[in-house]
């Protein structure tokens, strides 16, 4: 309640309801739906007198039908939707218990008729699914009615299915005020929407790029995504994956949300389409918008904490006409981004930016954030547009407003998506500050610096103005306001002082904003939980811009026990003055379960078990309480009651027995479950199971025949011969059935056998046997051969029996066949040596005998020319075996130079008849002889005598040959003798003076060489001799 300070009373005693209803304004809509006419499909002009009979039979089933189910029920749109789909489901199950005991014959004509009928079915599902996805659920026809319908069928009915991929959350905002929130999972086969259930408890936690496992019920349907899965509604329905495994954590306010701090890039993508070229505004327009005033934005906000940097591309044409799907435009826009040579991995948000698409609805579109962002502007260029999607893009839900008529938080509140009229994620147009709750979550407002404060204890506690750069004081204060029974989470009320300053100062002459502190509700771990409330009640319903707690009232939550009054504001900030007191107790609506929610199909008068699980979401100070659970029937209708005591936040789990009448038509019927408090009956909560009936006919049900081996031949047998199996095959169709042709015939059988096959007509339960030759190749080796005998239904493949055979081959009597052998030599090491040299052959030696044969003695030799020798190798070898010989051959001394080809013989010395030849090369080559090097000396004599100069000294042959010297010259002062030992003898005449030379030849025998001696004369006390 709101009052004076000096007059504080207590709160109505609707008020602090702590669980609040959070019953959303605006439903989400399908924007998209799949238009069907029955020209869709074809029906046959012709069927037999019996079809047509039966089709105005079930005609008129039909409308009586739907006559009887319109009678009970209100025809909402939804009720409408869903009672169409249930009167066609029940159409299907008649035609196809007809269908079922037709004959073959009668079963081809209606076929097409059965297709029609799914067609209508499947086309009236992808309605519902989009608009009612429980409903949907509600009508899919159980597995055990699914047998011995045809595939073409089946292919167009609901199904079971597991998914496990990647999140896609994505918001989508209508220019009506309503929006979308769609949850699509990207798998390797697709992608697919998910349609969650009203308990789903990880909804808050879910954003975009969080792996994920999905069950429920497929629908497969055009559109934008690949098909639709209505999640199961209990604990396996949805599963968060953290590196691999389930969990099921939450999100938390207090949670600083990822990527949402610092710098962030950003591509944007001005585009257009083939059938829709404009250009309505500049890159250069573009990029004021966003990395002006949008960062700008978001640095007032986070207190320059983060902020916008990237670049402006295109414009791009896309390949495509203007469209609806985001998903195309964002594969189109950046196939062509990349084709332009732009790395879009330096980027982590994209925005994507095209001319106005009427048709589509909606201004905007972002995911809700994920590591890299998406978001779509369709037309709506302006800071509100841009700015709201990257608020999903960092991973922020809608600002809501909690609307309680004439009360600040009552028994009838709904709360109004969009409804915050302060912040950029509510009311449409404005672009006013995220508030506390929101920064908080993005890591922009934190405890630890202050700037949110936790009060829990009486004081006064001032509120600095929340547009201004901090100094030092609070922006926002945390009051808790209890604990919620059921999640035991902490709940909030957070309090802020907003003035007309920067982007909030559309709040000029907004007083009523302006002069006061402003309240929100919030949970714990709710992270959609944030709600703006009025606490200006009495004014104009849905007039906001008095909001705020003004100077001089208070605000009083007995049931909380806490008492705030803004005591003065001024342009510095706000006073607050905060008190405790001992709560109260907070009745709120129980929470229900039920379980089975999907349709059980049964005859009239079946008793169907439900599981009911009530939980009591009273505060945690009220008593225990008695809740009463019981169904609302149909008259003749039975069900138990039962009731329960549970204690605040307590859960248990009932079960109650329905039971239809006897005579209860075939149908849908909804059975409303309700748990109420028996002492405050205001406090209940209503629930809905399905229960169909369905009258079984007698129908034919399909099985598998029975397919036994009986006798077969004697085996095992030599390849090539026939064997004949006898096999016993028996009709195991109900009785309804019709006789039935089944083939029989043998599979799996290796390749190149061949095999009979017979045919035979049987009516249920008839066995009768037929005989299967089963003839092996005539090369088929030694062994047991595995293979299958199968009885397959001629009109129904998909029924069909079989078992095991074995043909057994015996080994063939083993013949001789002999044959020469093989040999061959590689290469040897050395193809050119010197007369005399050794060489050795490596070669292969292969016994080319078949396999009955006895192992051979082999020899291998060689025919050498005369003077000539080489080795021998003997082996013995088993037929078909092989190894290794060598042979070493050494020419004469003698031998020419030249190549030599030598024969070599391998000889079968076992049998003395067979032989193979090959040949090796052996090339001698005659060393070259090399000049030997004579070398120049020098002689100095220390006197006129004779002297002995060693010249050989200093020569060398590089053969290593002997040399000797056989010439010499003369000098021209002195004479030159050879003497032993290869010297040579100067004599100098008597009259010496100055220097002489000479010079000599040596020889290695075949090559000479010539130097010269140098003699000069050197006055010494010795002589001295000097070879140079």
């Amino acid at each position: 309640m709101i009052s004076p300070s000096a007059a504080q009373t207590s709160a109505s005693a609707n008020s602090a309801k702590y669980n609040s209803a959070r019953n959303r304004a605006t439903t989400k809509k399908a924007r998209e739906r799949f238009a069907f006419s029955p020209s869709h499909f074809a029906v046959p002009s012709i069927f037999s007198l019996f079809v047509a009979a039966f089709f105005i039979l079930c005609l008129a089933s039909q409308a009586l039908f739907a006559e009887s189910v319109q009678a009970k029920n209100s025809m909402t749109p939804d009720k409408l939707g869903r009672q169409q789909v249930e009167n066609e489901t029940m159409v299907l199950a008649r035609l196809m218990a007809a269908y079922n005991k037709a004959d073959q014959s009668t079963r081809a004509n209606m076929l097409n008729g059965l297709i029609a009928q799914a067609r209508i079915r499947q086309a009236l599902m992808a309605e519902l699914v989009q608009t009612d996805p429980d409903g949907a659920a509600r009508a899919a026809i159980p597995a055990k009615f699914r047998a011995g319908m045809p595939t073409e069928i089946q292919q167009m009915l609901e199904q079971k299915l597991e998914l496990s991929g990647e999140l896609e959350v994505t918001y989508t905002d209508y220019e009506d005020g309503s929006y979308r929130l769609r949850h699509v999972l990207a798998t390797n086969n697709g992608r697919f929407e998910l349609h969650l259930p009203d308990n789903a408890g990880h909804a808050g936690a879910m954003q975009s790029g969080i792996q994920a496992r999905a069950r429920g019920w497929f629908f497969k349907h055009d559109g934008e995504t690949d098909g639709s899965l209505v999640v199961n509604d209990g604990p396996d329905g949805l599963q968060l994956l953290a590196d691999g495994a389930a969990t099921t954590s939450t999100a938390t306010s207090t949670a600083i949300l990822p990527n949402t701090l610092g710098e962030q890039r950003v591509a944007v993508m001005m585009v257009n389409f083939l059938d829709n070229g404009a250009q309505p505004w500049t890159l250069d327009e573009a990029n004021d918008l966003v990395f002006g005033t949008v960062n700008d934005f978001y640095q007032e906000n986070s207190n320059g904490q983060t902020w916008l940097t990237g670049d402006v591309y295109g414009y791009y044409t896309l390949p495509i006409n203007a469209t609806c799907d985001s998903w195309q435009i964002h594969v189109e826009a950046q196939e062509a981004a990349e084709a332009q040579g732009v790395d879009l991995s330096v980027y982590n948000r994209m925005i994507y930016i095209f001319p106005p698409n009427s048709s589509c609805g909606w201004t905007g579109q972002g995911t809700l954030g994920g590591t890299v962002s998406l978001a779509w502007i369709n037309g709506s260029f302006t800071l509100r547009t841009i700015g709201h999607e990257l608020g999903h893009n960092y991973g922020v839900h809608h600002a809501e407003l909690l609307e309680c008529g004439s009360d600040i938080i009552g028994d009838t509140c709904i709360s109004i998506t969009y409804g915050d009229s302060l912040d950029i994620m509510g009311e449409p147009g404005v672009t006013g500050h995220f508030n506390t709750f929101n920064k908080e979550m993005m890591g922009w407002l934190t405890q630890d610096s202050g700037e949110v404060i936790t009060v829990t204890s009486d004081g006064n506690y001032f509120l600095e103005p929340y547009e201004t750069t901090p100094a030092g004081g609070a922006k926002g204060i945390k009051i808790p306001r209890g604990t919620d029974s059921t999640t035991g989470q902490q709940l909030w009320y957070y309090l802020e002082y907003r003035q007309a300053l920067g982007f909030d100062s559309f709040l000029e002459d907004k007083t009523g904003i302006t002069d006061g502190v402003v309240f929100r509700l919030a949970t714990e771990a709710d992270i959609e939980s944030s709600q703006l409330l009025d606490m200006t009640p009495d004014s104009i319903r849905y007039d906001l811009d008095d909001a705020a707690l003004a100077a001089g009232y208070s605000y009083d939550d007995p049931y909380a026990g806490v008492t705030v009054t803004t005591e003065w504001t001024d342009p510095a900030g706000a006073s607050v003055s905060i008190s405790f007191s001992e709560q109260s107790c907070t009745p709120a609506n129980p929470l229900l379960s039920l379980s089975p929610s999907e349709s059980e199909w049964v005859e009239a008068g079946t008793t169907i078990t439900y599981s009911v699980t009530v939980t009591n979401r009273d505060s945690l100070k009220c008593a225990a309480s008695d809740f009463i659970i019981k169904a609302e029937l149909p008259a003749g209708w039975n069900a138990d009651s039962t009731s329960l005591n549970l204690a605040p936040g307590a859960s248990e789990t009932v079960f109650i027995n329905v039971t239809s009448a006897a005579d209860t038509t075939d149908g849908f019927y909804d059975i409303p479950i309700n748990a109420t408090n028996s002492i405050n009956n205001i406090y209940q909560t209503n629930g809905t199971v399905t229960y169909v009936v369905e009258t079984p006919a007698p129908l034919c049900v399909g099985a598998n025949p029975l397919v036994s081996l009986a006798v077969s031949d004697a085996q095992p047998v030599e390849a090539g011969t026939p064997v004949l199996y006898s096999v016993t095959l028996t009709n195991q169709d109900s009785p309804e059935c019709a006789a039935q042709v089944f083939n029989v015939s043998a599979s799996a059988l290796p390749a190149g056998w061949t095999a009979s096959s017979a045919s035979v007509n049987l009516v249920p339960g008839e066995s009768t046997t037929v005989d299967i030759n089963v003839t092996s190749t005539t090369n088929t080796a030694e062994g047991n051969y595995d293979f299958t005998i199968m009885g397959e239904n001629f009109s129904t493949p998909e029924y069909y029996g079989a078992t095991g055979a074995t043909y057994s081959v015996t080994a063939p009597v083993p013949v001789c066949n002999p044959t020469s052998p093989i040999i061959s030599f590689a290469t040897s090491a050395s193809t050119e040596v010197t007369a005399g040299t050794t060489v050795r052959y490596d070669g292969i030696v292969t016994n080319m005998d078949s396999s009955g044969c006895a192992p051979s003695d082999y020899i291998v030799s060689a025919n050498l020319p005369t003077g000539w020798t080489g080795s021998s190798a003997v082996v013995t070898l088993d037929p078909g075996g092989s190894a290794p010989i060598t042979i070493d051959i050494t020419s004469a001394p003698d031998a020419a130079d030249g190549s030599y080809l030598i024969d070599m013989t391998l000889q079968n010395v076992t049998t003395g008849d067979y032989s193979g030849n090959s040949s090796v090369n052996y090339t001698i080559v005659s060393p070259a002889n090399n000049t030997p090097v004579a070398t120049d000396d020098s002689v100095v004599l220390t006197a006129k005598n004779e002297i002995t100069i060693d010249v050989l000294a200093n020569d060398y042959d590089p053969d290593g040959d002997n040399m000797t010297i056989i010439q010499v010259t003369q000098g021209a002062k002195g004479s030159v003798a050879i003497i032993d030992g290869g010297n040579l003898l100067y004599t100098p005449v008597k009259n010496f003076k100055g220097g002489d030379s000479f010079t000599y030849t040596i020889s290695d025998g075949s090559e000479t060489s010539t130097a010269t001696v140098n003699i000069s004369l050197e006055t010494a006390a010795n002589d001295k001799v000097k070879n140079k």
